[in-house]
């Protein structure tokens, strides 16, 4: 079995903002670096000609309901933000700005903005309040909407993202290992089975 688990997921995911939580122990109880990929989904969205549905379709409708009662069931306080969906791309900048010198920790930092958004129901697409999010972590907030802007780290987020599409990553969450692909958050518990089995 491959040593790494690559989990890809967007900020502006309900199901991504519901599966998070149970990755790190699943890489850990089967011995795997976790690699935390924040993605553009949008792009990837735009790439296949994919769009989420609409929210008052049967569909949309069914999957707020659906994000809802899997809340309920993890015991998770759950806040849909306003707006929603919302542009992730400034949160995701925002990781690998903060987490690759280690200004904060990937687990702390995906916390915080899936706590402020879905859990407080905060717009972290807002500039001002997903500075103020970084705040909360200790990481100085001016340097944070500066560094959110540099030119590495916007390069960063779009070579994960092709990195995602290259793994043949269409949803969020992904999580692949080994090459094996498993999209969504209903998905985790067949992974486990997968990988306490050492494949297929």
């Amino acid at each position: 079995m491959a040593g790494s688990l690559d989990f890809y997921f967007d900020f502006s995911s309900a199901y991504s903002a519901l599966a998070w939580r149970e990755v790190p122990a699943i890489a850990e109880r089967h011995g795997l670096v976790l690699h935390w990929r924040p993605i553009s989904l949008g792009v990837i969205f735009r790439n296949l000609g994919h769009a989420p549905p609409p929210a008052d379709t049967r569909k949309g409708q069914y999957l707020r309901t659906d994000v809802e009662r899997c809340a309920r069931e993890q015991g998770l306080q759950w806040r849909w933000p306003k707006p929603f969906p919302f542009n992730s791309i400034p949160a995701a900048r925002g990781f690998y700005w903060a987490t690759v010198e280690e200004r904060c920790t990937a687990p702390a930092y995906v916390e915080a903005i899936f706590n402020a958004s879905f859990r407080e129901g905060r717009d972290v697409s807002d500039s001002a309040e997903l500075a103020a999010v970084a705040g909360e972590l200790g990481i100085d907030a001016e340097a944070f909407a500066v560094g959110i802007a540099d030119a590495d780290v916007k390069q960063r987020l779009a070579a994960h993202t092709d990195q995602a599409e290259q793994a043949g990553v269409f949803g969020a969450p992904t999580v692949v290992v080994d090459g094996e692909l498993f999209w969504g958050a209903d998905r985790l518990a067949q992974l486990e089975r997968w990988l306490e089995r050492g494949g297929w």
